[in-house]
């Protein structure tokens, strides 16, 4: 535990000197800052708008994780071309130590936003929001999320960032597109439609309303629970025979 303990330590210290916690930040004032300006202008009703925001950072997060992704990675190819990771004595721990700083930043990231949008749009609509809501709707982003964080990180150390930049661009779009009829009876199976369409689930339970039983859902819920686990368990199996190739 210790020597975890020091890899998260050591590899916070040299995210410190990127702009990794930056564009963490970013993300959150400019998503709430944006729904808020909507929300503002907007003549929709108030559950319209919350469902705009959780809409919108869903089809964002997959680009910003591609971005915290290459950074990870790109930091490591700086620091002597992933030699400096790869002689560490214990890969497992080398490469989950990265992917905790990821999620836990992550799940921060869309807290904070959660909360900068949430407290001025209750006063802003004369209404309070749910304690639920500030809790729910960050932990059911970042959970939909975490098979695309194990994804991306594979992808940024092997093929670089171009690829890994270019496949979030991807994934974002993908995203806004399985929100429509598009993705139909399909959404359940592809990983970048799981946030956006679990929040909507999410706001219906938490404003108590009235819910139509999906089994697209239910589906959807078996087969990222599934999904995550794989991958999870496949990044230290992956890691374990890399050998710090990539490409731009």
């Amino acid at each position: 535990m210790n020597e975890y303990y020091r890899y998260l330590k050591s590899d916070i210290y040299k995210l410190r000197h990127s702009c990794y916690f930056a564009i963490h930040l970013l993300f959150s004032v400019l998503g709430a800052g944006i729904m808020l300006l909507y929300s503002h202008f907007s003549s929709g009703g108030g559950l319209y708008k919350l469902a705009a925001f959780a809409q919108i950072i869903a089809t964002a997060f997959p680009f910003v994780i591609s971005i915290v992704c290459q950074i990870v990675a790109e930091q490591e190819l700086q620091a002597g071309h992933f030699q400096n990771m790869l002689t560490l004595p214990n890969r497992k721990k080398t490469i989950f130590s990265k992917l905790a700083i990821l999620l836990l930043s992550g799940l921060f990231s869309v807290a904070i936003s959660t909360v900068l949008f949430g407290v001025p749009f209750s006063h802003m609509m004369g209404t309070k929001l749910p304690v639920k809501f500030y809790i729910i709707i960050p932990i059911v982003l970042w959970a939909g999320n975490i098979m695309i964080y194990s994804l991306h990180l594979i992808l940024a150390f092997r093929f670089g960032r171009n690829f890994v930049i270019s496949i979030g661009v991807i994934g974002s779009l993908l995203s806004a597109l399985l929100q429509t009829s598009i993705g139909t009876g399909r959404w359940f199976v592809i990983p970048y439609g799981f946030g956006i369409h679990f929040t909507e689930s999410a706001l219906i339970s938490i404003f108590n309303l009235p819910y139509v039983e999906n089994r697209e859902i239910q589906t959807g819920i078996i087969f990222c629970a599934a999904a995550t686990c794989g991958i999870i368990g496949l990044v230290p199996f992956w890691f374990s025979r890399y050998s710090g190739t990539s490409s731009d």
